[in-house]
Formats: C-alpha cells, structure tokens, sequence
C-alpha cells in the first residue's frame, strides 16, 4: 500500500509539473502567436505601449498596461512597487495563472524591447511562469500583417477589451532579483564568484555619459560591460534567433559564472540582458538590479563605483553642455 501511495505521490507532481510547464516559447515570432491565437488555448495579451496608441488599434484581446504602470517614481524608475499594488494591477487586468501571457510593445527601436522584457521580469518576480514576448512587437505584427506571404487571422481593434477581475494571489520569487544591500555585500567579497553586467552603451560604462536619474556617471564597482544592443538583428529590431544568442553567451564567457546581476540606469536595457541570458541562452542563477544606478549612485553613503569623471573632468562637462 505504501508502494502505491508514493507511485501516485509520484504520478501526481509529474502531472502538477506538466500542468506548471510553459505553453509557448519565451520569444514569439509573429507567425507563432497567430498560430496560437486560431488555438484552442486562451492566451492573455498586454499592450503596454501608451493609452493613446492602444486607442489607434491593437490586437484583439489585448487589455491596455502602458509601462509607466509597472514602474517606479521619476527619481527612481526601476525600483520596485510593493506585492500590494502588482496584486491590485494583476487582478485589475483580470490577469490568471490558468492562461498563457504574451507581452508586446511597440517594436519601434532595440530600447523598447527592455520595456517589455522588463514587464516579462515582473511578471515572473510576481509567481507568474507561463510567459511570452512578442519579438518585433506591433510593428513587427503589423508588418507581418500586410506582407502577402503571412495570413494574420486576428484582426486589430479599436474598441477596449472588456475587463473580468481576478483573484490572482503573488508570490514574489527572490531567486530573480537583487537589491542594494545584498549587491553591496557581493562586492565587499573578493572571492565572491558573480559576474555583475552593466547593460548600458560603452559610454556610459566608461563615464562619458550619463543618464539624468543617476547622481554620477560612471559604473558600479567590479562590473564589466555587457552592451544590450548585442542582442538584437542588425536587419530589424527583433532579437537575434535563440542560436545565435547561444553562440555570443559562449563565445564571450558568459556561461561560466555561478552567478549573474544585471544592471543598467534604471532596470530598462538591463532586463534585455537578464531576458536573454536567462529565457534564451538558458544560464542559471541570473537576477536583475531592478533600481540600478539611480538608486545607487543616489545613496548618500556614496557606494562603491568606477570609472567616475575626476572633479575637473565633470566640471569641462558641465561647461560643455552649457555651451550647446
């Protein structure tokens, strides 16, 4: 009888786990979310692009989430609101485990993406695993759409969805992300066995450039450079395929640390990087800095940083942008 019991313990988690297992890829290409919208399965479309552009038309079925509604304050964009109000947005949208998510953006630059790759983040610190981006997003969509070669069977909209709340529940996932504290203590290790990437274009690694949250340019101490922009076609501004992404993780070294940490100005380019290695390139162990620099540079007991413009240096800048 205990033999039977613990073959139906057994039978039971590899049934729970299947049930758990994502539906779809974590990148969609525009031919397979049509095929999966004419599907039986019910999927759940976010648009986070503005109010206004999911007026002019959107995928049918897509509720409206505009970024801004997953971020932090002006002074500090990427830090994270409470469990209280993601629980509150969730329900809101009508947002279930039961069903598949697909986030999009807009598509209309490499930026952009980290808008949604920083939403897919979110959704997946919130306990949420069944979760996919649409690559190229509506632009890609769109184009998709009126080229001859693909027939779109899901139209666009102008119309709102209707909007059912849910009784979703989080369970936010501290495997995924890291704060100031923890980050501060790594780097305070010297044997400490991370990798920490700095997402941001090579000018803002080096110092020469800025974002106007952060209170100083420069890099967080001991991170190298990892460029977001990597990532992407040279064609278009959909991510590289899925092998491609594998072979510049490999042939960069980035496979081989324990442990990762992304990080850019605000949690933007840096969830591309943490999406891409963890999503594509199937690296364990990634979390993402979801306030990065602007709450580092701003704390008051100035955290350790690299490459900082010396005195003089910052001042011929200041002088500099006076000038322009």
């Amino acid at each position: 009888m205990k033999h039977l019991y613990a073959s139906l313990a057994v039978i039971l988690c590899l049934i729970f786990s299947s049930a758990q297992a994502a539906t779809y890829q974590p990148l969609l290409e525009v031919p397979e979310l049509n095929t999966a919208l004419a599907g039986e399965t019910a999927l759940q479309l976010i648009d986070i692009r503005s109010p206004e552009d999911y007026a002019a038309g959107h995928i049918a079925g897509a509720v409206s989430a505009p970024y801004g509604k997953w971020r932090g304050p002006a002074d500090n964009p990427g830090k994270l609101a409470d469990e209280a109000y993601f629980e509150q947005l969730l329900r809101q949208l009508g947002i279930t485990e039961q069903q598949p998510i697909v986030v999009y953006s807009s598509g209309s630059d490499q930026t952009d993406f980290g808008a949604t790759a920083r939403v897919y983040w979110t959704l997946k610190y919130l306990g949420l695993s069944d979760l996919s981006i649409l690559n190229g997003g509506f632009e890609q969509w769109q184009q998709d759409r009126q080229s001859s070669a693909i027939h779109i069977s899901t139209g666009l909209t102008t119309n709102n969805t209707p909007l059912q709340a849910s009784h979703i529940k989080v369970r936010t996932n501290p495997k995924l992300v890291i704060f100031k504290e923890e980050l501060l203590n790594k780097i305070a290790q010297p044997n400490s066995s991370y990798q920490l990437l700095d997402a941001r274009p090579p000018a803002f690694y080096q110092g020469q450039a800025k974002a106007p949250t952060a209170s100083t340019a420069g890099t967080i101490a001991t991170a190298q450079n990892l460029p977001f922009a990597q990532w992407f076609n040279d064609h278009d501004n959909r991510v590289r395929p899925v092998a491609e992404i594998k072979e510049l993780v490999q042939a960069q070294g980035l496979n081989k640390a324990p442990e990762t940490v992304s990080f850019c100005n605000t949690g933007h380019w840096a969830a591309t990087n943490w999406f891409v290695l963890s999503e594509l390139a199937g690296l364990v162990n990634v979390r993402l800095y979801p306030a990065s620099l602007a709450e580092w540079t701003q704390d008051p007991s100035s955290l350790p940083m690299e490459n900082t413009p010396s005195r003089l240096e910052q001042i011929k800048a200041k002088f500099s942008k006076i000038g322009e």
